[in-house]
């Protein structure tokens, strides 16, 4: 290969004998490209040499600085396959395809958990490291709430300041985060971003995506420190601690009786109410659990799981071999 500058040709050859004769001096780091280290050192320095004409940011290189341009341009030629969002920057159009695919590439070496995004990734890191003091080091100078980021803690000084930069032009409706403005415009546009890869059913808000997703997998991340036992998200694992702490917040406002749950609760004013909400579509019988209706279901089916072991008699019910048993 031939080059007009001496100097270009013993750059090139570093392809070929491997010499890395960039040396960082605040780490150990080596690089065989004088572009690759310059970018490196940015990162211990924070110096941004390319600045945007537009806005007041500044980029660590130029084509990070080409990138951010598309956003004051308006364009945005990197569109969605599944639901035709758009994109300046390829980067955001493959994160956001991690919606639809369920892709979570970034896997946390000490506990397995995995992310959609390596900064989500980096953030968790900081819950393993060891000593209180590092694993939330912003703190909140009012409240003296602490946080893994200073994103979290700059979200949450809003909570204080009552700042909402984030504002629906349909509604007027303001919002301290992006994140949750974009997830509120769905209410406007009826948008359905989070397709179940297991069924055709659709979902707005990702949580109730990834909570669907767990039917199909089975998966129950969210286990109790007390007795072992796991859940599909973390509102059920807060009611079940409830019952390990002895809490009843939830009165009854006929007789006084408390329970840990809302759910709970409700069955049970239906004592007084005296309301079957479920119905049999086939007898129009109604009950006031639908735990109670599963079971006479199956009253109607042919199926009978339940076989007696001394007369061979099946039943579709679990209670009515026992009522059997106890005539034997």
């Amino acid at each position: 290969m031939l080059f007009k500058v001496s100097f270009w040709r013993e750059i090139h050859r570093s392809v070929h004998t491997g010499l890395r004769t960039f040396q960082c001096s605040y780490c150990p780091l080596t690089f065989k490209w004088s572009s690759h280290y310059q970018y490196h050192l940015r990162q211990h320095t924070g110096e941004c040499p390319y600045p945007c004409d537009s806005c007041s940011k500044a980029f660590k290189n130029s084509s990070s600085l080409r990138r951010h341009k598309n956003v004051h341009l308006g364009f945005k030629p990197y569109v969605c396959d599944v639901c035709n969002k758009a994109f300046s920057q390829s980067t955001n159009l493959r994160q956001h395809m991690r919606i639809h695919t369920g892709e979570r590439p970034y896997i946390c070496g000490d506990c397995g958990r995995s992310f959609t995004h390596s900064s989500n990734l980096a953030l968790h890191r900081i819950s393993h490291i060891e000593g209180k003091g590092k694993k939330r080091p912003y703190r909140c100078s009012e409240c003296g709430k602490s946080f893994k980021g200073s994103s979290g803690l700059r979200y949450h000084m809003r909570d204080h300041t009552g700042e909402r930069p984030y504002r629906c032009t349909e509604c007027g409706k303001s919002f301290k985060r992006s994140s949750l403005l974009s997830i509120h415009q769905r209410v406007h546009t009826g948008v359905r971003a989070f397709q179940c890869p297991y069924c055709p059913l659709t979902f707005k808000w990702s949580s109730h995506y990834q909570y669907h997703l767990r039917q199909h997998t089975g998966e129950r991340p969210y286990v109790c420190q007390e007795c072992g036992k796991s859940f599909k998200n973390t509102s059920c694992l807060r009611r079940h601690s409830q019952l390990h702490s002895g809490l009843r917040p939830h009165a009854c406002s006929v007789c006084g009786k408390a329970f840990s749950q809302t759910s709970n609760l409700k069955q049970h004013e239906r004592t007084h109410s005296g309301e079957r909400p479920f119905q049999c579509s086939q007898c129009h019988k109604s009950f006031t659990h639908s735990s109670n209706l599963q079971l006479h279901l199956r009253t109607h089916s042919s199926h009978k799981d339940f076989k007696c072991q001394h007369c061979g008699k099946e039943f579709v019910m679990l209670s009515y071999l026992q009522s059997q048993s106890d005539w034997l």
